[in-house]
């Protein structure tokens, strides 16, 4: 079983503020309107190291219309390669955890909201939690 990390997106490494304006509207989750999001400071780089060792799996509360978008996004930033699951709510986002613990071993979770952090227990692994938008990632070297 691979060994991963488990990041969240929105407000983890994506900061969304440029579109808040648009929220519970569809214009939200446009492609062109994603591609607007700039990169967490500092999460590009530390992501790239973990890359090295482990799996990166991510995950973000975003509709599934989102998907296509969200990958270019995290390819035009240079964020490493990995697999992107998203689900609207904590329900589907939780259902998708579960399942993946029959492909990888979840060393850590990495987000910034209370509800990242109750996937992350539930997952069994080291949640670590910064500040949406700030981009503390020494915090994440440190653990």
């Amino acid at each position: 079983m691979k060994k991963a990390i488990l990041v969240f997106i929105d407000g983890t490494i994506c900061d969304t503020r440029q579109r808040h304006h648009l929220k519970n509207t569809k214009d939200f989750d446009l492609p062109e309107q994603i591609m607007k999001d700039s990169a967490v400071p500092g999460s590009i780089a530390c992501l790239q190291m973990l890359s090295k060792q482990y799996q990166i799996v991510y995950i973000g509360a975003r509709g599934p219309s989102a998907l296509k978008a969200t990958r270019q996004w995290l390819v035009s930033q240079g964020f490493p390669r990995g697999v992107v699951y998203l689900g609207r709510d904590q329900e589907k986002r939780l259902k998708i955890a579960t399942s993946l613990l029959k492909r990888y071993d979840f060393l850590a979770g990495i987000g910034d909201q209370w509800d990242d952090n109750e996937l992350y227990v539930e997952l069994g692994c080291i949640s670590i939690m910064l500040q949406e938008f700030a981009g503390d990632w020494e915090h994440v070297y440190e653990r």
